[in-house]
């Protein structure tokens, strides 16, 4: 699946409950939702099954070729709707993706899970690129 914007795709996962929830409660899925409702900035956005933080709902992942891949959890299905667009907007105007801690919306700061340098990647001190 390639994106706009650059390729970039956000991958919503759908599977996880809430931790306080009822069994059919799915915040991925209301969140995805959310996000194909609203404007993008030309990236696409996919539902996925598992991301495998299950007691981190809602995750969320950020990637695009020779960038860095975000993953995010503990994402709000409502209010994470904002935070997210400012994300990706930043995520796709950054050389390689890559966001300093500072950048990224106070939620997304907090909810970090993992960040993936691209394969392309390999400079020898391993250092990022900013």
């Amino acid at each position: 699946m390639s994106g706009g914007a650059g390729g970039v795709v956000v991958s919503v996962c759908v599977s996880c409950r809430a931790a306080d929830g009822p069994d059919d409660s799915r915040p991925g899925a209301d969140l995805l939702e959310a996000l194909r409702g609203s404007e993008l900035g030309g990236a696409s956005v996919r539902a996925v099954q598992c991301l495998s933080v299950c007691k981190r709902p809602c995750t969320v992942a950020l990637t695009a070729p020779g960038r860095y891949t975000y993953v995010f959890g503990d994402v709000d299905p409502v209010s994470g709707v904002a935070d997210l667009l400012t994300c990706i907007a930043t995520y796709r105007d950054q050389e390689h993706g890559y966001m300093l801690w500072r950048e990224r919306p106070e939620s997304l700061r907090r909810g970090i899970l993992a960040r993936i340098p691209p394969l392309e990647w390999q400079p020898e001190d391993g250092a990022h690129p900013r």
